[in-house]
């Protein structure tokens, strides 16, 4: 049994399709497909504490892994396109007024922090003038 871990997102359809369509069986393989709400940071700590064999997840988010020191190894590109991400605040927020302000993320590392610090370099922002509060997954975000 190989045991993938991947968030609830459109490009991981295909894992149900070869189910569905009987291809693991055809190949004599045998594959669970196990949904990770809270993404890259929580698959990799499954994958670190041997819960999942595999991992569907954001390269970034790999890669600042592998730079701390956990052996992890990319077995290639799964989705070429770029992501799209969104910003989400309160009715009176704007784009321009997140300066100062608290990004919540779901965790140091993860997509949300990752995306957070590229909005703040491509608006030329200095280190202090962005700060998170980690507050775990999507509905708490």
């Amino acid at each position: 049994m190989i045991r993938v871990g991947g968030v609830p997102e459109h490009f991981n359809y295909p894992f149900y399709l070869a189910r569905d369509y009987g291809l693991y069986k055809k190949h004599n393989i045998s594959v669970d497909f196990i949904i990770q709400k809270c993404g890259t940071g929580a698959m990799i700590s499954a994958l670190k504490q041997h819960n999942l064999d595999i991992i569907i997840a954001l390269t970034e988010g790999l890669i600042q892994e592998m730079l701390s020191g956990t052996k992890i190894d990319l077995m290639g590109t799964y989705v070429e396109s770029p992501l799209c991400w969104a910003i989400s605040g309160k009715s009176n927020s704007t784009l321009k007024n997140l300066k100062n302000k608290k990004f919540g993320i779901s965790r140091i590392g993860s997509g949300s922090h990752l995306m957070a610090c590229v909005y703040a370099m491509q608006n030329n922002w200095d280190k202090n003038d962005i700060s998170f509060k980690v507050v775990g997954d999507f509905e708490s975000l």
